[in-house]
């Protein structure tokens, strides 16, 4: 182990007088040799607790066996590193334990230039010109009116610390020869607490690089890096408080300057930590940057770090939210520099704060230094993966969008398509329709003109081909009726005369006409369930032609030796009041293939060709198209009557709304 250089230790002795100043040199070294022995077991002390206790707790434990060696009532030891920028470790004894050491003693201790006997950096308390003088005045401020000694210590030629001793009685006049005699044990003490304090120093800033490095590897979001980054440096440097500000410029190109110019825009608080708290959940905190002094400051000062050791609260606002503190260090987090001549734009702060003076080390500033351009880049990265999402994302929507529109195309004519292929169709059901509808009446007529030509012809015969003539005619004529009708409804040209009209005479024109029709050829009966007093307003040519031609393709299609069934009542009340009419009747189904396409214009059911029913195709349509007309609703329903009957009960239900007449 390496002795200390005692040539440059200097003594410091009280003014008060020291007793027994008359004792001989051979009790001196008497006192001097048990002093010894119990002074190496205090170094012995020392050396095995250095790794196993927290430096400013052995310095402590120094201060108090070295005060009870010398039976004072305080002692206080100053270890002083000889690394410039580093603050100095402070042992605090007291015998009473009620005197406290102090603030003011504190600072000024922490940053004493022992090698130059003065050089305070404080300014809270007038400096002295010696460390007598320091002395002097630190023992008015701890204990009044008592005697001290004091000395610095010197390790390998350079002092490595101070310790001073206060009694409220006189010194004997050995003590000050034995303190000075075991000032190289006070000295390896002391240097061997600076080496433990500066492993574990080192060893917390490793930890906290380590775990920074871990968050910022990690690539997570921003506000989890702040999280994980504000927790890990305020509690590695034992720190009261802490934010990070993001900023957000009113011109952003006038914000990459750095001239004496007021910056504009907004600090928005992005994370907070406190002490007592941890991270604030969700603090939304934010406030002009013209308000805060010291964010302008902080913000010419970039890209440095800008620190106070004592009394400066942030944010410096009029209503203060983030608490008050007394050391304060904003740490500028910068962005990517666009080029050589140009500034780099500040993101924002990262704010560190403590509630008591607090010297910011040199390495402390480092730290602060390197951990900003760790969040900084990582800001960086998040912004241009940001970018690079929001191009992607924008080229995914131009692509989609791009298949959106051909799916659009190509669904467009698949419609067309669909609509080609049912207009063709709808062209051979009109071609099919038309030829036999033309060509059956026009054989029958031409016929029955042949029959007629001929001379011996009897008055019946004559008359009977004349009624085929007739019929033949009629029927030709609904069929151009038809077509000029749908025409119209179609084109919207179709007159709408609508009136009052009484149902019961209107149905019972129809089963007259009903019964003329379909009660002699097929024997179907007509059975007509009507509520009386029902009357409508609506248009009566276009209600006829409905009511006939659903009573016309019910006969059609009935078994014969059936029974058609037509029921008429009302639903709803006030508004909603309409009229529902059912007709329904046993025969030939529709398959559920079919019943889509029921009212389809031209299209008749399979095999009613074959049974040779009459018709167009053109009925149903027509029906549809008027109901439509007259603002009702049609639907039809086709089930069999058993499980194995291959009869089927048809309905069609006919639903109008009962409008009343205005008045005037």
């Amino acid at each position: 182990m390496n002795q200390p250089d005692r040539r440059s230790t200097e003594f410091l002795l009280g003014s008060t007088p020291i007793l027994n100043k008359q004792r001989d040199s051979s009790r001196i070294m008497e006192d001097a040799s048990g002093f010894g022995d119990r002074a190496d077991s205090i170094l012995k002390f020392v050396l095995q607790n250095a790794n196993s206790t927290h430096p400013e707790t052995l310095l402590s434990d120094l201060a108090h066996n070295i005060g009870d060696l010398f039976a004072a009532n305080a002692c206080l030891v100053v270890s002083s590193l000889a690394v410039s920028g580093t603050v100095n470790q402070i042992g605090y004894w007291n015998r009473d334990n009620r005197t406290a050491l102090p603030d003011k003693i504190i600072q000024q201790l922490s940053v004493l230039s022992l090698a130059s006997h003065h050089s305070v950096r404080s300014a809270v308390i007038e400096q002295p010109s010696s460390l007598y003088d320091l002395a002097e005045n630190l023992v008015q401020q701890i204990l009044p009116n008592s005697t001290w000694m004091g000395i610095t210590t010197q390790f390998q030629h350079q002092i490595n610390g101070m310790v001073i001793l206060l009694n409220q009685s006189r010194w004997t006049h050995s003590q000050p020869e034995l303190l000075k005699n075991n000032s190289d044990r006070m000295a390896i003490a002391i240097s061997q607490i600076q080496l433990q304090q500066e492993v574990h120093t080192k060893t917390r800033y490793q930890t906290l690089l380590k775990n920074i490095s871990r968050e910022i590897g990690h690539g997570d979001r921003p506000e989890i890096l702040f999280r994980n980054c504000l927790t890990s440096v305020c509690t590695a440097l034992q720190l009261d408080g802490g934010s990070i500000l993001m900023l957000k410029y009113r011109n952003p190109l006038r914000a990459r300057g750095r001239g004496n110019h007021l910056v504009k825009g907004t600090a928005e608080v992005a994370c907070q930590w406190t002490r007592d708290s941890g991270i604030v959940p969700e603090p939304k905190i934010s406030f002009s940057l013209t308000d805060s002094k010291l964010c302008q400051q902080a913000w010419q000062n970039a890209p440095n770090t800008l620190c106070f050791t004592e009394e400066t609260p942030f944010p410096d606002l009029k209503e203060n939210e983030l608490g008050k503190g007394s050391a304060l260090a904003i740490a500028p987090l910068m962005g990517k520099k666009t080029s050589e001549t140009d500034s780099a734009m500040v993101l924002g702060f990262l704010v560190l704060q403590h509630d008591s003076w607090r010297y910011w080390s040199a390495d402390e500033l480092d730290l602060l230094d390197w951990l900003a351009v760790q969040v900084s880049t990582a800001i960086i990265h998040h912004q241009t993966l940001n970018q690079v999402q929001s191009i992607v994302d924008e080229r995914t929507a131009q692509l989609k969008s791009s298949l959106d529109v051909r799916e659009k195309l190509s669904r467009k004519m698949r419609q067309h398509i669909e609509q080609l292929q049912k207009l063709n169709q709808l062209k051979d059901d009109f071609m099919n329709s038309m030829s036999h509808e033309l060509k059956t009446p026009l054989t029958s007529m031409k016929m029955a003109i042949k029959m007629l030509r001929q001379a011996e012809i009897s008055p019946e015969m004559r008359e009977k081909y004349l009624d085929i003539l007739e019929q033949e005619w009629n029927r030709e004529y609904s069929l151009i009726k038809d077509l000029l009708t749908l025409q119209q409804v179609e084109s919207g040209e179709l007159d709408y005369s609508p009136q009052q009209l009484d149902l019961d005479r209107t149905f019972n024109k129809l089963s007259q006409l009903f019964v003329e029709k379909w009660q002699f050829d097929k024997e179907i009966e007509l059975e007509i369930d009507l509520q009386p007093g029902l009357k409508i307003y609506t248009d009566a040519e276009s209600l006829e032609y409905i009511l006939s031609e659903l009573l016309s393709n019910a006969g059609k299609y009935s078994d014969p030796s059936t029974k058609i069934e037509l029921a008429v009542y009302g639903q709803g009340t006030g508004k909603d009041r309409q009229i529902a009419i059912a007709v329904a009747n046993i025969g030939v189904g529709i398959t559920p293939d079919e019943l889509p396409y029921i009212f389809d214009k031209f299209r008749r059911g399979k095999g009613v060709t074959d049974r040779a029913v009459p018709g167009t195709g053109l009925g149903l349509a027509l029906v549809q198209y008027l109901v439509e007309h007259l603002n009702g609703t049609i639907e039809v329903t086709s089930e069999p009557i058993a499980s194995n009957s291959t009869a089927f009960l048809t309905t069609f239900v006919l639903k109008l709304p009962q409008i009343q007449p205005s008045i005037g």
